[in-house]
């Protein structure tokens, strides 16, 4: 987020998001600013560290701000709970460890999100949202009811914890239920991977 706040704003505008989870924010600390110009700007609710590294935040439209409720777990958890017209909304951002990072920090992670879901009642609609670091694979191969069977390459070990996070939650990996209109090839730091976009 480093200097292009005012940049995401206006893209999120242009494509009529007014609720936003992002990873990698890169800011020291919490906090909440306002973000974008006047009349077109977001508030943001960010939980970082002291290396300004990693991070998570989550954005939202101001003339939606309804915002009763935030909890910052850690730079890789939060939540935001909006009060709507007819409806609450427990809205929760990850941002899952690294390929190659220690299991007992994926654990971790996934014991953050676990606690963070099991906040939300009933009556709440419960969002969780953000880059899970995994890969769930094309198939659905024993996870019926999670994965709807559009996934795509092979699934790697982030991919199955997250599978198996979403079944203890009898929750479903949204972007499976679907057939995607386009593959992209992404690179960094020398890996190159096909992501699917939606």
């Amino acid at each position: 987020m480093c200097g292009r706040g005012t940049e995401v704003c206006e893209k999120l505008r242009k494509r009529r998001v007014d609720i936003c989870c992002l990873q990698e924010v890169r800011w020291r600390g919490q906090g909440a600013r306002l973000i974008g110009t006047k009349g077109r700007r977001y508030k943001l609710w960010w939980s970082g560290n002291e290396k300004a590294a990693g991070g998570v935040g989550v954005l939202v439209k101001e003339l939606l701000e309804k915002v009763v409720e935030v909890q910052r777990r850690s730079d890789r958890v939060m939540s935001i709970v909006l009060a709507l017209e007819r409806e609450v909304m427990r809205v929760i951002c990850g941002y899952g460890p690294q390929t190659g990072r220690s299991r007992e920090e994926k654990d971790g992670f996934y014991d953050e999100m676990a606690s963070e879901w099991d906040l939300g009642s009933r009556s709440e609609l419960v969002l969780g949202l953000g880059d899970f670091i995994g890969h769930v694979g094309e198939w659905m191969d024993g996870f019926d009811g999670v994965h709807g069977g559009y996934g795509f390459g092979e699934r790697n070990v982030e991919g199955r914890m997250l599978l198996e996070f979403c079944d203890e939650k009898d929750l479903c990996v949204a972007n499976t239920w679907f057939r995607k209109k386009r593959k992209v090839t992404f690179s960094a730091g020398g890996t190159t991977q096909k992501l699917t976009l939606c």
